[in-house]
């Protein structure tokens, strides 16, 4: 009876400090409890684009947010995204569902297949959709049914058409602005086009040589709006999607100088091995300074549902790309992969594996683990950060990674399939393009 009796007064010191005013429930420990969710997701971010992630040959990308939010949570270097490129991973995230499930598994689509002109390649394409399902049931639905704000901004790319349904606001977005930010491509080129200082250059420099990235201010703007409630953000950066440029001159001189390169004179490609390509270490160190923008936004904003809390104290946070990294484009190296082999738009590792971090409330500080894990698990998984029910006969082709990231972010048993079977395998399926293949990983083993 004692213990039942303390319980009860800390939850009515909690609501009668502005909880219950404003709707909110809390737990024993005055949190509240709707967490809120970021989920951040790069844009051709390799692997090994990340600093914390650079194994082989020192890589001269400099990402010190990103390194430090590895820091306070859980990194996976053994994470992946469900599909090679894009639209299809992201459609993926969204719905838990996998993009052979869905016939969703390129960037185009919606169209009859028709012949390529390749001597090597005598097969077309199937049949494939070009959009999200609007029968698929989203994270930002079942959310919103669950008292979420739920927001978007950044790059789209789930529809046939940039005014096609669905639109955000089709799939359970009450809050949405879509916006090329510093990835529009620079007039008249990538060695002319840079930002200034000026009142009306629409990527003004800030106080730190830093183009305006409208993509990450509106994300600030969502949550700002919206802290008085529980929220759902995600967060979709074109970084560091081409064209390879940065609207930074003072960035593309430090990458130069410390690559030990000329400043370039002409647009045209750069085409040296490995991870030398200057435009796209300044690119880099762009996408980690706006992702570092939301941090601080979180660390220094206070929590009207927790007063005397900041709201990083209560948001699980969720960073990851679409795809690997983009190796070759135009002439380019952007940038390199190896160890592992491929990228972008190809289904060997190098066009899957990416950086994946979580963190949040009760997930461990500082912690690195080998367990697989994929886009298609994020559903789930936030599903159980929230305390969210999963809508009736809901299929996931997931897992729910909530039990391994804060029981023992080290033990693949925890990750468990929807049946109650312990994973030990994941596939990908790409029916597209000359190699029109798929893959299956088993324990330390894959198949091509």
């Amino acid at each position: 009876m004692k213990r039942v009796k303390t319980l009860m007064i800390v939850r009515t010191v909690c609501l009668s400090v502005g909880a219950m005013i404003a709707g909110h429930a809390c737990a024993a420990d005055g949190r509240p409890e709707k967490p809120n969710v970021l989920l951040v997701l790069a844009d051709d971010l390799g692997w090994q684009d990340v600093k914390c992630y650079d194994i082989d040959e020192p890589s001269p990308y400099e990402t010190p947010h990103i390194d430090g939010l590895a820091k306070e949570g859980v990194m996976f270097w053994q994470g992946y995204s469900p599909a090679p490129v894009c639209a299809p991973a992201r459609c993926a995230i969204l719905s838990g569902i996998h993009p052979a499930r869905a016939q969703k598994t390129n960037v185009r689509g919606g169209t009859p297949p028709a012949p390529r002109h390749l001597a090597a390649s005598r097969v077309m394409d199937p049949w494939q959709t070009a959009r999200l399902s609007m029968d698929e049931t989203t994270i930002a639905q079942v959310l919103q049914d669950n008292g979420y704000a739920t927001g978007h901004s950044g790059k789209w790319h789930m529809n046939m058409t940039p005014k096609s349904e669905p639109l955000p606001r089709d799939v359970g977005f009450d809050w949405s602005r879509e916006s090329m930010g510093v990835a529009r491509e620079m007039k008249p080129n990538r060695v002319k086009g840079f930002s200034s200082d000026a009142a009306d250059d629409p990527w003004k420099l800030d106080a730190n040589g830093y183009p305006k990235n409208e993509i990450f201010e509106d994300a600030v703007v969502f949550m700002e709006e919206h802290r008085d409630q529980p929220f759902f953000l995600f967060c979709a950066a074109r970084l560091v999607h081409a064209p390879i440029q940065t609207r930074s001159k003072a960035l593309l001189e430090k990458y130069c100088k410390k690559l030990g390169l000329p400043f370039p004179q002409t647009p045209g490609p750069i085409a040296l091995p490995g991870q030398q390509n200057p435009y796209y270490c300044a690119m880099v160190e762009e996408f980690d300074k706006y992702v570092g923008d939301l941090l601080s936004y979180l660390d220094t904003t206070d929590d009207p549902r927790w007063p005397g809390h900041k709201l990083r104290e209560n948001t699980y946070i969720v960073f990851t790309s679409d795809n690997g990294g983009m190796e070759q484009l135009r002439g380019d190296v952007i940038t390199d992969n190896y160890p592992l082999d491929g990228g972008k738009i190809r289904l060997e590792e190098g066009g899957t594996r990416v950086p994946l971090i979580i963190a949040g409330p009760n997930i461990p500080a500082n912690t690195q683990t080998d367990v697989m894990a994929n886009g298609l698990d994020f559903f789930p998984t936030i599903l159980s950060m929230t305390g969210t029910a999963a809508p009736e006969n809901q299929h996931f082709d997931g897992c729910d990674l909530y039990p391994l990231l804060t029981q023992s972010p080290q033990d693949p048993a925890l990750v468990k399939q929807q049946d109650g079977r312990v994973r030990e395998s994941m596939m990908w399926h790409f029916p597209h393009g000359v190699a029109m293949y798929s893959t299956l990983r088993v324990g330390d083993f894959k198949l091509v």
